[in-house]
């Protein structure tokens, strides 16, 4: 069961590292790349038109592993959530990951909010 799971998160790994066009590992690591892929800059309309001609192409396409990452973990908890799997240890990665869910998607929406002008 461990073995299968380490697979599907390997696989999952490599599916939202190419899905973001394979960014150098040195961009992935960059802070500002972290929260530009937290403030989900790479799929939101406020970035999109006005706030991104600043930032370089390469750096909003990494950051867009990040956002990626974030969908499949999602994913991942919906899944648990939808099977009703009785486990404690599922119930609460589900409902920790809701709590993060809609701290992301404030931040997001505070970022663009307060940034575009």
């Amino acid at each position: 069961m461990r073995l299968r799971f380490i697979a599907v998160a390997l696989v999952v790994l490599a599916l939202c590292y190419f899905g973001a066009g394979a960014p150098a590992m040195t961009l992935l690591l960059k802070p500002a790349i972290v929260g530009d892929g937290l403030a989900l800059k790479s799929i939101t309309y406020h970035w999109a038109n006005r706030a991104d001609r600043a930032i370089p192409e390469t750096e909003l396409l990494a950051s867009r592993f990040y956002v990626l990452l974030f969908a499949a973990v999602t994913v991942g908890a919906a899944l648990s959530a939808l099977k009703a799997d009785r486990d404690i240890r599922r119930f609460a990665f589900a409902f920790g990951w809701s709590i993060v869910l809609f701290g992301i998607l404030v931040y997001a929406q505070m970022q663009a909010f307060y940034t575009v002008g």
